[in-house]
């Protein structure tokens, strides 16, 4: 089973939240689940079981090779990874046992990924779910050249694009509207939208991959109409797409 094992940093433990359950965690500290910002990835890897007791009995009874850290207490947070989709699912060690909870291991200090799930869009393309490198030359082989964040939404998500798009002779790729639905800004060549509630790019959920997917689905093609500047969509005749 691979696993990550997050344990709160007594550092950062103000409101005393180590070894408490987690009804008293979200009292105390008045989040719906945890507070991410406190905790510190323990360990990552492989472990031998199949079930969250058994992962516990190997973080107390013999530890994983290379694992020098505490035992797992109440608090702890273990993410079970997903091999083939890099994603994870997380459980609270409450008093009686394992517990599901929303967690989200890009707020974690020192949190770096390797990859990022994100909506990849390219002209003349469909926009499609994406795996991409995390490091400065993946983001720039992505958008084609220097990277620039754009932050047109509402929530912390953004998009990633080429920072000369507009001026290297790249072809326009979609539109950013407004709530009423006229068009606010045109990116140029290739970009990705992902996660920028961190201190880096992350990942989209999976609700926000189906949301800027479907947004972004179709490639447009750009004309002006009466000095106003027109987006439509259409569907590519033969789908060529490339993979990372």
């Amino acid at each position: 089973m691979e696993i990550a094992l997050y344990q709160i940093d007594s550092a950062r433990d103000v409101n005393r939240l180590t070894f408490v359950s987690l009804d008293c965690s979200r009292k105390i500290s008045k989040k719906e689940w945890v507070d991410e910002s406190i905790y510190m990835k323990g360990y990552e890897g492989d472990v031998p079981g199949n079930t969250l007791e058994e992962v516990f009995e190997n973080f107390n009874a013999r530890r994983p090779a290379g694992y020098f850290g505490r035992s797992m207490i109440t608090s702890d947070v273990v993410g079970i990874r997903d091999r083939q989709t890099g994603t994870a699912s997380f459980f609270y060690r409450d008093v009686d046992g394992f517990v599901p909870i929303v967690f989200d291991e890009t707020r974690t200090p020192g949190y770096e990924p390797e990859t990022i799930r994100v909506v990849l869009c390219e002209p003349g393309r469909k926009a499609r779910i994406a795996q991409i490198g995390t490091g400065l030359e993946d983001l720039q082989k992505t958008v084609g050249g220097l990277i620039e964040a754009y932050y047109p939404f509402d929530e912390e998500v953004c998009i990633v694009c080429n920072d000369e798009g507009k001026l290297n002779g790249m072809e326009p790729c979609r539109a950013v509207r407004g709530s009423d639905g006229r068009i606010r800004d045109i990116v140029y060549g290739p970009f990705f939208i992902c996660g920028c509630g961190g201190e880096n790019f992350g990942s989209l959920s999976e609700p926000q991959l189906e949301k800027y997917l479907r947004q972004f689905e179709l490639p447009e093609c750009f004309f002006r109409f009466r000095g106003e500047m027109i987006a439509l969509p259409f569907a590519p005749l033969k789908e060529t797409e490339r993979e990372l």
